[in-house]
């Protein structure tokens, strides 16, 4: 009889599977609310927390900010970072990722919120206004992209 009904539910979870979506990792993973505010911080500020860098927030756990970078070919160094660069407020690039430092336009990179020296770094091809997107939505994962506005 086990064994009829675990072939009847089998039958049945394939035959809704088509119409079913399994949830994203994103959904399952336990998730904290950023209690701050947090601020692209680079070269191009003297690492300094600027109100026009601040990050806002566009989605649940997604925040954006967009930066002028008017030198094609020049890595620009950041961070993501509250005003005081505070322990696990404090995100560079993930040891744990396999691509590094270096951001590719488009491309979502690791970030690790408890670094010191670990700044990304971009280099963009063609000058213009870019925008920064950090997503917070699994907070022990935190990723950063760069995209052309």
């Amino acid at each position: 009889m086990k064994r009829v009904i675990t072939l009847a539910l089998a039958g049945l979870l394939t035959a809704c599977s088509s119409q079913m979506q399994m949830p994203s990792i994103d959904d399952i993973l336990p998730s904290k609310d950023l209690d701050r505010t947090m601020y692209l911080r680079g070269d191009f500020t003297l690492w300094d927390a600027e109100p026009q860098y601040q990050l806002e927030q566009v989605a649940p756990g997604i925040f954006q900010t967009e930066v002028k970078f008017s030198t094609p070919g020049k890595v620009y160094e950041f961070k993501v970072a509250d005003a005081d660069f505070s322990e696990g407020y404090n995100c560079g690039y993930s040891d744990m990722d396999p691509a590094g430092q270096s951001l590719v336009l488009g491309q979502a990179a690791n970030a690790d919120c408890n670094t010191i020296y670990n700044y990304f770094s971009f280099k963009p091809a063609a000058k213009g206004v870019y925008v920064v997107s950090f997503d917070y939505r699994n907070s022990n994962q935190p990723k950063v992209t760069v995209t052309k506005k």
